[in-house]
C-alpha cells in the first residue's frame, strides 16, 4: 500500500470514529476544522534564526469533548508541515535564490486538555501530546550550475523515522460562541520530544527534532 493510500485510509477510519462518537455523546461533542500559519525549525539552528525557518500552512479536523464549563478535551487529525531552510554552497543562475528548504511533513493525531478561564470561559489554555506519521521527507532547491562538491540529498526517506512525538502548549480565545457554532483563535507551540533520524550509517549518531509556532483559526459545529 502506498503512502498516499495509507493517508486516505487513515483519514476515512478517523472520520468513521468521529461520527460514532458524536452519536454517543450528543451535545457535549463538537466537530470542526482548523486552518493557520505555521513556522518551524530544527535543532541545527537557534529558535530565533528567522531566516532558517520553514513557513507554511496548517490544516486539520478537530473533535472536541466538553467535560464541564472549565474543562474540555480535543483530538483530531492534522497535516503538520515541519522543516527548515538555509543557503547552500552551490552556484545558481542569476536571479535564482540560493535556498534549500527541508520539508518534513506528518499526518498527526493530537490529544490535548483545555482549561477554560475567565467568567465568560472564552479564554482557553491547552497542553497535550501529538503522535505523527511521516508522509513526506525531502529537500528542495534549484538546479545548480556549479559550486561545491557537497551533495544535498533530495530524498530524506531513508534517514527520517516513520513516527515522531511532540508536546504542545497553547492559548486561545473564543471569538464567537452560541448554541450551534464557535470560532476560536489559537496560538500554539509544538516541541519535538523524539529523535526523528534513523541513523542509517554505522558509528554515526544523528539527533534532530523540530519546534513550531502555529497561529490558527478553528471553526466548530456543536452536535
Amino acid at each position: 500500500m502506498t503512502t498516499h493510500m495509507k493517508s486516505k485510509s487513515t483519514i476515512l477510519t478517523f472520520l468513521i470514529i468521529l461520527t460514532s462518537i458524536s452519536f454517543s455523546f450528543g451535545q457535549k461533542i463538537s466537530l470542526g476544522s482548523e486552518v493557520g500559519f505555521i513556522s518551524s525549525i530544527n535543532t541545527d539552528f537557534k529558535i530565533i534564526d528567522i531566516e532558517n525557518r520553514r513557513n507554511s500552512y496548517f490544516i486539520g479536523l478537530n473533535l472536541n469533548y466538553k467535560y464541564n464549563d472549565r474543562l474540555s478535551f480535543t483530538s483530531g487529525i492534522h497535516y503538520l508541515r515541519q522543516g527548515y531552510r538555509h543557503s547552500t554552497c552551490y552556484i545558481f543562475e542569476e536571479g535564482v535564490k540560493n535556498q534549500l528548504v527541508g520539508k518534513i511533513d506528518y499526518l498527526t493525531i493530537p490529544i490535548s486538555a483545555n482549561i477554560h478561564l475567565l467568567k465568560s470561559r472564552r479564554l482557553i489554555t491547552s497542553f497535550g501530546l501529538i503522535g505523527g506519521y511521516n508522509i513526506k521527507a525531502v529537500q528542495d532547491y534549484p538546479n545548480p550550475i556549479g559550486g561545491c562538491e557537497i551533495y544535498y540529498e533530495p530524498d530524506l526517506t531513508r534517514t527520517i523515522k516513520d513516527y515522531s512525538v511532540y508536546g504542545s502548549i497553547g492559548i486561545g480565545y473564543k471569538l464567537l460562541d452560541n448554541d450551534e457554532f464557535e470560532l476560536i483563535s489559537n496560538i500554539r507551540y509544538f516541541q519535538g520530544l523524539t529523535n526523528i533520524m534513523k541513523n542509517p550509517y554505522p558509528n554515526i549518531t544523528w539527533v534532530d527534532r523540530h519546534s513550531s509556532l502555529l497561529l490558527s483559526i478553528g471553526f466548530n459545529y456543536k452536535l
